[in-house]
């Protein structure tokens, strides 16, 4: 349940308006700094994990705080070097459409500088179970070593409680988790659950409007104050160099030391109930 909190003066949109763990690595193994990421390509994944664990980021769980993931979605503009990206302090999730003609290339290159990739989907207006299925194989063509799917924009996967039910069924069988926008009851979460699918609710979109890196790093900590009140939140950006500056001193902040800034995927898994 919501906690209630001082929301920053200069709102950023909050998502319910409009809108490596390295394969085959366990998913808490030590790191050398806090946050470090292997630079080494990825190996082969191990066949009998699921890819939320095959293909998620490596990350110290040791560290206290809660868990606050940042998923940057990369629109394929090519404004940030991935030399940049490869030194960044902490870990970073990046979410690709699986819709981009280059989104299997853009998959590769993260994975190989030891970044986790979800993909980003949706479902037409009126879509079928059956529809559910069909999508559902050409998303995992196209990103095949994602952890997990992610809503594309509010509502875009959350069509109704019979395709939330059929999205629920694909992913338990694909191993997938899902990352939701906030809708209505919160039923595709929920169905997804109750099928044991890692799923959870995004917490903030925090650079939909253009907003400057001073605006930026004011919403982290904003989130920072609600994960260690909550136990955890999802944030969500976007590839462009004045988020990833805003990120870069953000986590060398006082705030952001009060938090364990972890892959998306450690947060999923977290979400599953014992």
């Amino acid at each position: 349940e919501a906690v209630e909190a001082t929301e920053p003066s200069e709102a950023a949109p909050e998502v319910t308006t409009t809108a490596p763990r390295l394969p085959g690595q366990g998913s808490r193994g030590p790191l050398t700094e806090r946050g470090a990421q292997s630079a080494t390509a990825p190996e082969a994944a191990t066949p009998d994990l699921p890819p939320i664990e095959a293909f998620a980021a490596n990350y110290d769980a040791d560290e206290p705080g809660p868990g606050m993931p940042m998923v940057i979605m990369d629109e394929g503009d090519d404004r940030v070097s991935m030399n940049s990206l490869r030194s960044f302090p902490y870990p970073l999730s990046f979410a690709v459409d699986s819709s981009r003609p280059d989104a299997a290339l853009a998959m590769q290159a993260y994975r190989a500088a030891g970044f986790e990739v979800l993909l980003r989907a949706d479902l037409p207006e009126g879509a079928t179970p059956g529809d559910v299925e069909t999508a559902a194989q050409t998303w995992f063509a196209e990103v095949p070593e994602a952890v997990a799917v992610m809503e594309e924009g509010p509502g875009l996967l959350q069509r109704g409680s019979e395709t939330s039910e059929q999205l629920a069924e694909v992913l338990a069988a694909s191993g997938h988790g899902l990352l939701l926008y906030p809708e209505g009851l919160d039923t595709a979460r929920k169905l997804a659950l109750r099928e044991g699918v890692p799923a959870v609710t995004l917490f903030r979109d925090f650079d939909a409007q253009g907003e400057d890196a001073r605006v930026i790093r004011r919403f982290l900590d904003y989130a920072a104050l609600k994960s260690e009140q909550e136990g955890g939140v999802i944030m969500v950006g976007r590839l462009r160099p004045e988020t990833v500056s805003a990120l870069l001193v953000w986590g060398l902040a006082e705030r952001a030391n009060q938090v364990h800034l972890v892959p998306a995927s450690a947060v999923l898994t977290d979400a599953l109930p014992d």
